[in-house]
């Protein structure tokens, strides 16, 4: 008899090979058409049980990607649905135009907020005494693939406030170049948490792509911070290497 450990982790198992079947099927290389190896040989090639590789393999047919047949083996009958993929920013004009291609969803909204800068990151500049947070979702279509939570230093606030009910905080800064003397990008993997779960609808633990942004007045003062979160399988990056 299984204990509940024992079926958590059997659990935990059956969500990993779903995602590595599942890719295996979006790269390719389980071309529709063809039959994916048996559940002994994906058994004896993974070193898991049976039972965990027919819980995966039941899910991908569950979702169409699959198809067991009785004398035909298991099937690849679709791909699956390949999301589109959005250019990170690398430069402010890039960050502004972006805003235009999304959608964007307030979550919630408060002031007298200070931004809460990573352990040991260095302190881009002066912290204002205080600022507006913006906790954002955004999406393309009916998917959510982005969560931000944005900080304006707080006196800019009623400046740009009828501005932020229709754009981004970008896009509300960028009108007025004098604002901004500076600003940087931060971009790093990491891994889902409680908040993006919730919002996301990704697994925790799941992979992200994180960018850390902050912008600069003239004063030296931090007028901008954001720690934006991506579902990855929306966004890549692209660089030249000669610049």
């Amino acid at each position: 008899m299984s204990t509940p450990a024992t079926a958590q982790t059997r659990e935990k198992l059956h969500l990993q090979l779903e995602r590595l079947f599942r890719s295996k099927i979006a790269t390719g290389e389980w071309a529709v058409g063809q039959s994916i190896p048996t559940v002994e040989e994906l058994e004896a090639l993974h070193g898991v049980s049976r039972t965990t590789v027919r819980m995966a393999v039941r899910s991908l047919v569950d979702e169409g990607l699959l198809e067991t047949r009785k004398r035909g083996g298991t099937v690849v009958m679709d791909q699956p649905y390949k999301p589109p993929s959005f250019l990170l920013p690398t430069s402010w004009q890039e960050l502004v135009a972006f805003g235009e291609q999304i959608q964007q969803i307030t979550l919630h909204q408060a002031n007298d907020c200070v931004p809460p800068i990573p352990t040991g990151f260095p302190l881009p500049g002066e912290l204002a005494p205080a600022y507006m947070h913006f906790l954002r979702v955004h999406t393309h279509g009916d998917a959510r693939f982005c969560l931000s939570e944005l900080y304006l230093e707080q006196e800019l606030y009623p400046r740009l406030q009828q501005q932020l009910e229709r754009a981004t905080l970008a896009q509300a800064l960028g009108a007025d170049p004098s604002l901004i003397a500076t600003a940087r990008q931060h971009l790093s993997v990491t891994q889902a948490d409680e908040r993006v779960a919730e919002h996301l609808g990704v697994p925790l633990g799941a992979p992200l792509m994180q960018a850390l942004r902050w912008a600069c007045g003239p004063e030296g003062r931090i007028v901008y911070w954001a720690k934006v979160r991506f579902h990855s399988e929306y966004v890549h990056m692209e660089m030249d290497l000669l610049r």
